[in-house]
């Protein structure tokens, strides 16, 4: 494999678990949220919506509607004992957003095909982007798209109302060591 800036940071990238809580300076964030926004989209689109969380008064919002969401799923889903986490990666619950000081939602127009696909690329661009100023970044978007499945929490929360959630990180500097990913899979290339 040739490695080149842009590779080096791709392969840099990890999902963290628990961050820790120092601020990630603006021209970064802002960098990290541009790059988002060079993501591919179906015919220039661009059918995205970025909510970015820094705030202290987001971050005890997103505490309180995230406990919300954990305890109506304790009483009514299957739930269970989170997964063991590797020696050394620090697990901090998502009602605390994992320690990080950034949470990016990103919700797109269900009324564009493709939206789905391109927000997810604006959030891969974003993990990417963020890998490179060694900002690590964990996936999150699962419980979050419940945050706004209405239109008063969409307004909460500054989503467009014919949006939909389609994918949450959180961003900041990883707390421990990242697990190792080991080789990648076999047999997932063909070529013709």
């Amino acid at each position: 494999m040739i490695r080149n800036e842009t590779i080096s940071s791709i392969l840099a990238r990890r999902s963290f678990k628990g961050f820790k809580s120092d601020a990630i300076p603006e021209e970064v964030l802002e960098t990290i949220i541009e790059a988002g926004k060079y993501a591919p989209t179906g015919m220039n689109r661009q059918p995205w919506h970025f909510t970015v969380v820094t705030s202290e008064e987001g971050r005890t919002l997103f505490k309180s509607e995230i406990e919300a969401i954990m305890a109506e799923a304790a009483k009514n889903g299957p739930g269970g004992p989170p997964p063991a986490q590797p020696a050394g990666i620090v697990v901090k619950p998502e009602s605390e957003m994992r320690g990080a000081p950034v949470l990016i939602i990103v919700s797109t127009d269900k009324n564009v095909p493709t939206a789905f696909s391109d927000g997810v690329l604006a959030m891969g661009n974003m993990m990417n982007a963020a890998a490179s100023f060694d900002v690590m970044s964990g996936w999150t978007h699962m419980v979050v798209r419940s945050l706004a499945n209405t239109p008063d929490k969409k307004a909460l929360w500054g989503i467009p109302e014919e949006y939909e959630i389609c994918a949450a990180a959180f961003f900041g500097y990883g707390d421990g060591q990242p697990k190792d990913r080991g080789p990648r899979k076999e047999g997932t290339v063909t070529f013709k």
